[in-house]
């Protein structure tokens, strides 16, 4: 397979790059492996946005719908003008130095450009101004549209509870990004990078399996006693549970390795494939009413049936031709009482 990248750095990866500058030199010599069942989806789903071309799920439609929406909303709230061209799924270069696959660009004349990136996993990827992959973006469609006096960037996230959020780059911030963003590829491409292992750097990379620093971080938990940690000042637990993620990293690559070798015809002591487990789903809600509404009057049908307000609120905006935000708005009015708001259960979560 024709690597797109040549072996170069992409914007994809940046930010797990400035937080462990080593990293890019020991995953160039790692195998590319088999992607994620997660990977996959998340590709299918940009080609249909893009081309409306493959076949999705009825899950994965939804996601991309949702894209789709919310990218419309993030037009109308920047409403900086006419988009005059587009651009989709297109690799850019920085000069030899590193490129990035921009998911949708919108121009608006020669001095406006709207960079859009869509995440469709249920893990929030921070907001626009603080994601280091889209300041790369941004830094690249510069270089590719030198007449840019402005760009805004947005992370389209439709699965998080926020999903979007939008930043904006000026020619001086764009300049200040500039001089960053070369900084910490330069870095990376020294051979003498150091490797840092993080929870937020080992998460995404390859070599975490192989990496020295993250082992370390696995033995160093492997040494506590249960006893030991019991007795943990909570300033200790703080850098434990540092070390801790490390090592699920280093985990999940390890079961990783093992699964694709089972799938090869390895045998590995004490392992073994067995086949996943079958569920049963409904393909299409429409349809498979119509082959029990004899049974089941629509109030009935509809007790058994989970409404996403997301998807509500889309059809709603779409049918009444409104804006997102009076889409969003009309809803609530419709629905008074009936859309309530819940909060789950605290969970813990890493401040950054």
């Amino acid at each position: 397979m024709t690597d797109e990248r040549e072996g170069r750095i992409s914007a994809s990866g940046i930010n797990r790059i400035a937080l462990c500058a080593g990293s890019y030199n020991l995953e160039s010599i790692m195998p590319r492996g088999e992607s994620s069942p997660a990977a996959e989806m998340g590709t299918r789903i940009h080609e249909w946005i893009a081309t409306g071309n493959g076949e999705l799920t009825e899950n994965e439609k939804e996601i991309a719908s949702l894209c789709i929406h919310f990218h419309k909303e993030v037009i109308d709230v920047i409403n900086a003008g006419d988009v005059t061209k587009v651009t989709t799924e297109k690799r850019m270069w920085y000069s030899d130095l590193y490129s990035g696959q921009i998911d949708r660009i919108d121009h608006i004349g020669d001095e406006i450009a709207i960079v859009s990136d869509y995440k469709t996993g249920r893990i929030s990827q921070g907001t626009a101004e603080s994601n280091l992959q889209l300041r790369a973006y941004a830094v690249l469609v510069k270089a590719n549209f030198p007449k840019l006096k402005k760009i805004y960037v947005a992370i389209i996230q439709p699965m998080t509870d926020t999903p979007y959020t939008i930043a904006e780059y000026d020619e001086d911030s764009l300049h200040e990004s500039n001089l960053e963003i070369n900084t910490i590829i330069r870095n990376a491409y020294s051979p003498m990078a150091e490797r840092t292992p993080s929870p937020e750097a080992c998460k995404y990379c390859r070599a975490r399996s192989v990496c020295i620093e993250a082992g370390a971080k696995v033995r160093e938990l492997v040494k506590t006693e249960i006893g030991g940690i019991l007795s943990l000042t909570d300033e200790q637990l703080t850098e434990y549970n540092k070390a801790a993620d490390v090592a699920e990293s280093v985990i999940e690559a390890i079961r990783a390795e093992t699964r694709n070798r089972l799938k090869s015809g390895s045998q590995i002591q004490g392992w073994e494939l067995r086949a996943g487990r079958n569920t049963r789903a409904i393909d299409n809600a429409e349809d498979a009413y119509s082959k029990i509404q004899d049974i089941l009057d629509p109030a009935e049908f509809a007790k058994c049936c989970k409404v996403s307000v997301t998807s509500l609120e889309k059809a709603i905006t779409e049918t009444m031709q409104l804006k997102a935000k009076e889409g969003k708005e009309k809803l609530a009015e419709l629905l008074g009482d009936v859309l309530i708001t819940k909060q789950s259960e605290p969970v813990m979560s890493r401040v950054k």
